[in-house]
């Protein structure tokens, strides 16, 4: 019984086997033991400890393959949507890094062009219209 509390608690809450269906032949199948066993007068405080433990397990938890379905089926759209929200940001990103690049070749062709002027207009000689004694 600890071993089917420890994968339901790493599984979210839902039984991984079974269809999520916990009952007292799972109890007895996952124990090794014949179903029949619990039916045996010698078994009966066993089975009613077991019921006990399902009732209590089964009023905290998704049990039952209809209830797990549904719960998987709700995950399965939170996931949908989280994977779209993604997609949609990572779309948005994908353009605005493109405009960027865009505008980043025409400012850097734009400093380059500057650069020509600066050093075409450096390279001729200035000379002073006169002197400065006169």
């Amino acid at each position: 019984m600890r071993l089917i509390q420890q994968e339901m608690a790493a599984n979210q809450g839902i039984y991984p086997q079974n269809k999520g269906a916990v009952s007292l032949a799972e109890v007895a199948r996952r124990a090794e033991m014949h179903p029949v066993t619990f039916h045996k007068p010698n078994y009966q405080e066993l089975v009613e400890e077991v019921k006990a433990w399902l009732h209590e397990l089964k009023s905290g938890a998704i049990v039952g393959t209809k209830r797990v379905h549904k719960e998987l089926g709700t995950r399965v759209q939170e996931w949908k949507q989280l994977y779209n929200d993604l997609l949609e940001s990572h779309q948005i990103s994908e353009t605005d890094l493109a405009r960027t690049n865009i505008r980043l070749k025409e400012l850097e062709d734009e400093n380059r062009e500057l650069r020509r002027k600066l050093s075409e207009a450096t390279s001729l000689k200035v000379v002073p219209l006169r002197h400065k004694g006169d």
